[in-house]
């Protein structure tokens, strides 16, 4: 018996299939395995040498073939038995074993939920030879994984074998080896390999092999599903159109569902090998699981995969029957072959003559059907003319079709019949063409066509002069239809000037009115005023409600702030919740205020949206030309900055731009230049407040928080540059480096023999980032800090904004072992779950109910309700904001975990936290 599984070679299509799993005897001559597990004799197999026998010749091999049939073909096959387990030390009380519980017909479950498969049972057998109790533990592929990683099974099977697993992992021999194309709905076309799918959102299984192959080749595109039987589902209601799965695990699923003839593959991508494996170094248990199963026998083997694959169909003869019966069936087959050459040499000659004749007129024949077949099954309409008297001669079915002309006589059709008439598609119009052609000069143009039942449509015609019988006075016409190309071209045109949401007119729609509006001011001496508005607290609507309701709500904003001004006024959707509208023909500044108190009115009304009553507000910022600027982009500025002081005034009023307000942008805009040169220089430090244990009054760890040492204005308030930060995008490269430095103190702290954990904010906009992860993995690397020190926080708004990127991110953080925790945990929107999908470990208890704990019984209330969930969840509670002794006392009896704030130490120097871990008495930290 063979140790490897059969590969079986497809001629027609230059690939491998896969269809056996377990240890076979492949060494048979002259057979090989069809897909489907049948033998398929060799090209010089039985049947073509009999076809090529004569009636005599097929009595005698009859005869010959039952002479050999009455031997003895059996060949001994002789299987060595493995030698008996050796000792390899103390035997495990069992063996853990996890592998994918989504991958038939290696590994899943029964509509009954039972666990089955070929490696189920092949495990069973080496629990029977061995005496060792094994344990199945079918898990989600991700989670089978991180059993093996973090020790809870001691076996994951099932798994592809590359250079990364090759460091974590000790691999057995390959037991199968598995093709893995890539899927697609079979009314796609142009799918062919990995170059391909370049423009595609591929569905993939999470953590699955075919991810980081598919990254590897630049693939990064992908839907990701649960499991295989997920993936197919989705793709059958086509919410994936191509998709990467394992050729039996799809063909499973796909005849399951009946849905097998609605896709088709590709070539495989690769191909890659099952094995089992072990965690690497060690030795005694590879090798004690290797020894067992060299214990189950190839009969034992080969029932298992029958089981599961069916069983093959086995030959009537042997192989060396076989042999014997295909050399003499050659032979007789050569002598056949030459006493009938002479019989074929006559009969050539004759039939030779004989089909010339026959082929002369067919071909005649053929040719003149096919030129008609053609000529009625084209997609364009075709005319023929007449030069000379300018008939139609002859059409195609599908000119009849697209006029809705049959039965009408030709006669009856003329080319003033077929246009709209209307300049510049009148008959004149179409002789001018058609003149052109004549003289030799092919046409090409859009036409607007009419049918005879009068509905009119868009075509596109191409006329050439052409011989057609001999005649050279004809001209061919050919006519496509082309109103969906038109009305596309229409809409496109349509919404680059307008906004697809609202149909209002865009920005670049509303900077051309206001040119002209300007122009006209400069005339009449009336004054133009641009307005800048936004809805107050629109993203919590949209977080809350979801999309849908805050498209609708802003179609219903847009209908009201039209209402509110005149026809001549334009109101136009500038992006998000900001609209922007142009008030012309103002005759004072006392107008334009009527106009905008209005606005605010009219969305003083609550709306009615999708069974909801919503209420919303609206902030504005007003500049008028000439005084705030003469042209767009001037006035649209200083709209924009009015609005912003709108909203900070306290939101629902509106702003008029002054001098003021563009000095404030001055130094907005100084800050941000500050900024990018404070990170060059480096102006940044970071300090620590400690985290304390309220059960050991002992120092666990700090929160890093950055501060600005400004060489002019000395330390900036976190609050003064953090937002601008954060609107300029200069989060990002700092917060990359307060993550940097924060690791490389937590890992000095350790080698001073303090394991101390450091706590690092994250931005909205870092998580959202493709590279945080190689940022985080890039600050533990260079640090050396193990990633169960460090710890990320988040807001529960940046759960809300729950991209693909955000929880793909999150999940790999995760998978790092580094800690997440949710800072100002009780005032956002959560979403628990969320929270469970994402093994958050820590809630920071906002400082907004820490403060008022002893002096207000709701926020008592809350704050234990938070602790009591977070202990339910299996998460650790953080209270923030500690200011004195009796709310310090308050959080213990309350069982809340760890604590900071001021009481407990204020932000400082490393150094500080140093000496506040070193303490011995709890609870006096004074940093």
């Amino acid at each position: 018996m063979a140790s490897h599984a059969c590969a079986v070679h497809d001629l027609g299509k230059g690939h491998v299939h896969v269809r056996h799993a377990l240890p076979i005897d492949c060494s048979a001559r002259g057979v090989s395995m069809r897909p489907e597990g049948r033998p398929e004799a060799r090209p010089n197999a039985i049947p073509k040498a009999i076809r090529s026998a004569r009636t005599a010749v097929s009595r005698l091999l009859a005869i010959l073939l039952l002479s050999l049939l009455a031997g003895d073909p059996a060949a001994a096959i002789n299987t060595p038995v493995p030698a008996a387990l050796p000792e390899t030390g103390l035997r495990p009380a069992e063996i853990r074993v996890t592998l994918d519980n989504n991958y038939p017909p290696y590994s899943f479950h029964t509509p009954d939920g039972a666990h089955v498969g070929i490696v189920r049972d092949m495990w069973m057998l080496w629990s029977q030879k061995t005496g060792i109790p094994v344990r199945m533990m079918p898990l989600d592929w991700s989670l089978a994984r991180q059993a093996v990683e973090k020790g809870d099974a001691d076996v994951i099977e099932t798994i592809f074998r590359n250079s990364a697993r090759e460091a974590i992992y000790d691999f057995s021999k390959p037991y199968a080896r598995v093709d893995v194309p890539i899927w697609f709905s079979a009314d796609l076309s142009g799918i062919t390999g990995v170059d391909s799918l370049r423009a595609f959102t591929v569905g993939v299984k999470d953590s699955d092999f075919c991810i980081e192959w598919l990254t590897d080749q630049g693939i990064t595109a992908f839907q990701r599903y649960p499991g295989f039987e997920a993936m197919v589902d989705a793709a059958s209601r086509q919410e994936t159109r191509v998709f990467c799965m394992d050729d039996p695990s799809a063909r499973y699923y796909m005849t399951k569902r009946g849905v097998q003839g609605r896709f088709r593959y590709t070539e495989p991508l690769y191909t890659g090998e099952l094995h089992w494996a072990v965690r690497k170094g060690n030795a005694a248990l590879f090798r004690l699981i290797a020894d067992g199963f060299a214990r189950v026998a190839p009969e034992e083997r080969k029932a298992v995969e029958e089981r599961w694959l069916g069983r093959p169909l086995t030959g009537l003869v042997s192989p060396q029957t076989m042999d014997l019966l295909v050399k003499l069936l050659a032979g007789l087959a050569v002598l056949g072959a030459g006493a009938l050459v002479w019989v074929l040499l006559l009969r050539r000659q004759v039939e030779s003559k004989t089909e010339s004749l026959r082929t002369a007129v067919t071909a005649l024949t053929a040719s003149e059907e096919r030129v008609r077949t053609i000529f009625d099954n084209v997609t364009d309409a075709i005319f023929i003319h007449d030069l000379d008297s300018g008939a139609i001669l002859e059409v195609n079915r599908r000119m009849r079709e697209m006029y809705r002309v049959e039965g009408v006589p030709l006669s009856d059709l003329t080319v003033e019949k077929l246009s709209s008439g209307v300049p510049p598609y009148t008959r004149g119009d179409a002789a001018a063409r058609i003149h052109k052609a004549a003289d030799g000069e092919p046409q090409l143009f859009e036409w607007h066509a009419r049918r005879l039942d009068g509905s009119t449509f868009w075509v596109e015609v191409s006329m050439r002069r052409a011989v057609i019988d001999g005649n050279d006075r004809r001209l061919l016409v050919l006519v496509r239809d082309i109103t969906e190309r038109r009305a596309a071209q229409e809409r496109m045109e349509y919404l680059s000037r307008h906004d697809a949401l609202t149909l209002l007119p865009n920005r670049i729609l509303v900077q051309d009115r206001t040119e002209q509006a300007l122009a006209r001011s400069e005339r009449n001496g009336r004054l133009v005023a641009l307005v800048a508005c936004g809805l107050d607290r629109f993203k919590t609507v949209n977080d809350s409600l979801g999309h849908a309701v805050g498209d609708a709500l802003l179609r219903a904003v847009a209908d009201r702030l039209k209402a509110a001004v005149r026809d001549t006024d334009t109101v136009s959707r500038g992006g998000g919740d900001e609209f922007i509208l142009l008030l012309s023909g103002q005759s004072d500044v006392d107008s334009v205020v009527e106009i905008v108190a209005s606005l605010h009115e009219a969305m003083a009304a609550p709306f009615q949206v999708g069974g909801q009553e919503l209420i919303l507000t609206l902030s504005s910022g007003v500049a008028m030309a000439p005084a705030d600027g003469k042209d767009f982009a001037t006035l649209l500025k200083n709209a924009d900055t009015a609005l912003h002081h709108a909203k900070a005034a306290g939101r629902d009023t509106h702003r008029f731009y002054a001098e003021a307000m563009n000095a404030e942008a001055v130094a907005h805009l100084s800050t941000r230049s500050g900024l990018r040169r404070a990170l060059e220089r480096g102006e940044f430090l970071i300090h620590y407040q400690p985290q304390v244990s309220l059960e050991t009054g002992a120092v666990t760890g700090a929160e890093a928080l950055v501060r600005w040492n400004h060489p002019d204005k000395g330390m900036v308030p976190p609050g003064d540059f953090i937002p601008i930060a954060e609107d300029s995008g200069l989060i990002v490269p700092i917060g990359a480096w307060v993550l940097t430095e924060a690791c490389r103190q937590a890992a000095q702290w350790h080698t001073q023999g303090l394991p101390l954990s450091v706590a690092v904010n994250l931005s909205a906009l870092q998580l959202q980032r493709s590279d945080l992860v190689r940022t985080v993995t890039r600050a533990l690397t260079d640090s050396g800090l193990d990633p169960l020190l460090l710890e990320l926080e988040l807001t529960e708004s940046m759960l809300i904004q729950n991209t693909d990127l955000v929880m793909d991110n999150l999940r790999r953080i995760k998978a790092m072992g580094v800690q997440v925790s949710i800072d100002d945990f009780g005032t956002g929107y959560s979403n628990l779950s969320y929270i469970g999908r994402l093994a958050v470990d820590k809630l920071k208890i906002d400082r907004s109910f820490v403060a008022d704990l002893t002096r207000n019984h709701d926020s008592a209330k809350i704050t234990a309700a938070v602790i009591q969930m977070a202990h339910s969840l299996n998460l650790t509670a953080v209270a923030e904001g500690v200011e004195d002794a009796e709310t310090l006392e308050a959080l213990r009896g309350l069982n809340c975990d760890f604590a900071q704030g001021y009481f407990l130490g204020r932000p400082g120097p490393a150094e500080a936290v140093e000496r506040a871990a070193r303490q011995v008495n709890p609870f006096r930290v004074g940093v």
